[in-house]
């Protein structure tokens, strides 16, 4: 089962290319007080300490369960329905760059401890798998904001795997604690930035998710919300 693919509305657009260049990092580093870019020596060390140059000995999956559903900007063969145990996705990093402002920040999805999560699974091919992870670093970590693990994932066919997904740090400075969908609504409906609104980024994900089958109890709190206010 497939997502439709989209690309952002931005003026800076999130592409593999774009990513590849570090036009993402250099947008951010140009942003007065914005967060420490993270070197590409930073970035791969990252990376090796869950996924090593070599792989991991068997196919690696990307667990997709935001925008990556929608743009995912790497290469891969194949993509499944997925279900990861442990986690859940929330609307718990604050933004204020690509999908918000310093005046009036935005919210991120991430994978946040407790309960369960479906989404995707992409199946990366072998011989690109690490030039394609790298890319993702380069998107998902280019500041830090993310933990990286490597989570047991089944497969709608029920197949176990393992899946590479961008869990929430707790102890990041834009982890946001704040359960109301009340707060979280109005965060998402008033900001944007060089990636385009969060609204976007939130109704992208919303129709993902509805073409997956995929009901999430806070996503459709916040459209409840959303289309009363």
């Amino acid at each position: 089962m497939a997502t439709t693919k989209k690309i952002n509305d931005g003026f800076i657009k999130l592409t593999k290319d774009n990513i590849s260049k570090g036009h993402l990092g250099d947008k951010i580093k140009s942003i007065s007080g914005s967060d420490k870019v993270l070197t590409t020596e930073e970035l791969l060390q990252a990376r090796r300490k869950i996924i090593p140059d070599k792989g991991i000995g068997e196919d690696i999956y990307i667990f997709a369960y935001g925008s990556l559903l929608w743009n995912p900007t790497v290469d891969y063969e194949d993509e499944f329905l997925a279900k990861v145990y442990g986690f859940h996705r929330s609307f718990c990093m604050k933004t204020n760059l690509g999908r918000g402002s310093f005046k009036k920040p935005g919210l991120m999805l991430g994978l946040d401890k407790g309960g369960s999560c479906r989404g995707s699974a992409f199946k990366l091919r072998n011989s690109e798998a690490i030039k394609n992870i790298d890319i993702l670093f380069r998107r998902e970590m280019v500041t830090g904001a993310y933990k990286p693990k490597l989570l047991k994932t089944i497969l709608v066919n029920g197949r176990k795997v393992l899946s590479l997904a961008f869990t929430v740090d707790k102890k990041h400075k834009n982890y946001f604690q704040d359960k109301e969908i009340q707060t979280k609504a109005k965060m998402i409906s008033n900001a944007h930035g060089f990636l385009g609104s969060c609204e976007e980024y939130f109704q992208n994900t919303l129709e993902s998710l509805s073409e997956l089958n995929i009901v999430d109890s806070e996503m459709t709190a916040i459209s409840n919300y959303l289309k009363k206010n």
